[in-house]
């Protein structure tokens, strides 16, 4: 039995390139879509058949340092596609309840009528990741560190945010322990990190990750603390955030706005 969700928008339905363009090649990522129209409003059905919604995913347990390479390679390789078909990115939906997880592989909606910019939704769902993080693992602590830290400056390069991100270090057992990070491999993917296809995506510029370390960002650190659990803030040492206090030396930026939220219902067929 096919399983859909449905977003529904106060428009009268257009059967434009876009969606023409969805219909005759198969994305890879991104859930089959059917657009229609009933009297002024245009309705958008997404097969979620056999898949689970990111929100629903991680409603009971925490996000892995390893749930987070994941995405984040896939997210890449989804905006890559929808580029090379001509396609905006920017309707690439970024709330968790509209990203879908099946044997491996995350999905996303493409959604015509999507009134945001890709950048400011990345960084809402950074958000979501901080709340939602497993905060036993390193890697997962790392990680939603560097993605909030950065997703709030101005044109920062996606690209080597999450190539930074999922990269595989080579640290001893005694440099491990000494820094109080134990990095887990990436399981899943042969290609190493000096292997790392270069892709520039529209609206980003590239930014020199060589600068030299600046001053330790406490207050940054504390929020991100006190989203564990509430007002719980994690214990760890200072030496924990050496491999990314290198990240630390620009001033926030945030341009951030508000997006409404879009009306969604799931019915079976």
């Amino acid at each position: 039995m096919e399983r859909k969700i449905t977003i529904e928008e106060a428009t009268v339905y257009q059967e434009d390139y876009q969606m023409r363009m969805l219909h005759v090649n198969e994305i890879e990522g991104i859930l089959p879509v059917k657009g229609r129209g009933i009297d002024e409003a245009s309705f958008y059905d997404y097969n979620v058949s056999g898949k689970i919604s990111m929100k629903a995913m991680f409603e009971r347990t925490k996000i892995s340092g390893e749930d987070l390479k994941l995405f984040l390679r896939q997210l890449l390789s989804v905006i890559r596609e929808i580029h090379n078909y001509l396609l905006n990115i920017h309707c690439i939906l970024m709330e968790p309840e509209f990203i879908f997880y099946e044997d491996g592989r995350f999905y996303f909606c493409y959604y015509p009528l999507a009134k945001q910019e890709l950048w400011t939704a990345l960084h809402k769902l950074t958000e979501y990741f901080v709340k939602r993080a497993d905060y036993e693992d390193k890697e997962s602590v790392r990680i939603v560190f560097v993605l909030h830290k950065e997703t709030m400056i101005e044109n920062y390069s996606l690209e080597k945010v999450v190539k930074e991100c999922i990269k595989e270090t080579n640290k001893t057992d005694k440099e491990e322990k000494k820094s109080g990070i134990r990095v887990q491999k990436f399981c899943g993917e042969d290609k190493r990190e000096d292997e790392y296809e270069e892709y520039e995506i529209e609206g980003n510029k590239q930014r020199d990750y060589g600068a030299s370390e600046s001053e330790y960002d406490s207050a940054q650190h504390e929020w991100i603390k006190k989203q564990h659990h509430g007002n719980l803030i994690m214990e760890e040492t200072e030496n924990m955030w050496t491999p990314v206090k290198r990240f630390l030396n620009r001033q926030k930026k945030p341009k951030w706005g508000d997006w409404d939220g879009l009306y969604i219902e799931e019915e079976e067929l």
